[in-house]
């Protein structure tokens, strides 16, 4: 990744907490520029060039996130599907298969029978991929509470010592959660 832009149209209020403050009928831009995600991707990969902006909006199914991330080599859509096919913990998902909305994926996860609608996995929309001259652009969907579940159980092994390859730890936490890169 040569340099990453993401918007991330997130949640407007936690969803147990939508009684108190929830948003009807508007977007609320973040104050500033970045927003925290880009930043805390840096944690990880502090040599990452990212920026991040972000909104809340009138929803508690998860987040939104477009990106726009500049690759290295000019790699064609086929590469770039491929790496996102291969990698754990992201499913495609597809507009022409009917899964056109947050609240779709959402429904998609109530289909699979996922106790509270969970998603584990990161949801991207495989037929709105657009790759041109070395950019990616994409559009994903995060459930931000239970995304981050796999990855404290996987923590907390490499913590523990109870599993030392990373790899490992995740088929693993995969196999006990059923998680899968295929939703249909």
């Amino acid at each position: 990744v040569r340099k990453a832009r993401v918007v991330v149209f997130r949640r407007g209020t936690d969803p147990w907490e939508s009684h108190k403050n929830g948003l009807i009928n508007t977007v609320v831009p973040e104050a500033h520029i970045p927003s925290h995600q880009g930043p805390d991707a840096q944690t990880v990969l502090p040599k990452l060039d990212i920026t991040t902006m972000a909104a809340k909006g009138p929803f508690n199914i998860g987040h939104l996130h477009f990106a726009m991330v500049q690759l290295k080599n000019n790699p064609e859509r086929k590469d770039v599907l491929k790496v996102l096919k291969n990698a754990p913990r992201l499913a495609p998902v597809r507009t022409t298969d009917g899964v056109d909305s947050m609240n779709a994926v959402a429904e998609m996860m109530r289909d699979l029978h996922r106790a509270r609608a969970d998603m584990w996995e990161v949801a991207y929309w495989e037929d709105i991929l657009n790759v041109t001259d070395g950019e990616a652009n994409l559009v994903y969907q995060v459930h931000n509470e239970s995304v981050v579940v796999p990855e404290n159980v996987d923590a907390i092994r490499a913590l523990t010592g109870l599993e030392t390859e990373g790899r490992r730890s995740i088929a693993k936490t995969d196999d006990a959660l059923g998680i899968t890169n295929k939703f249909l």
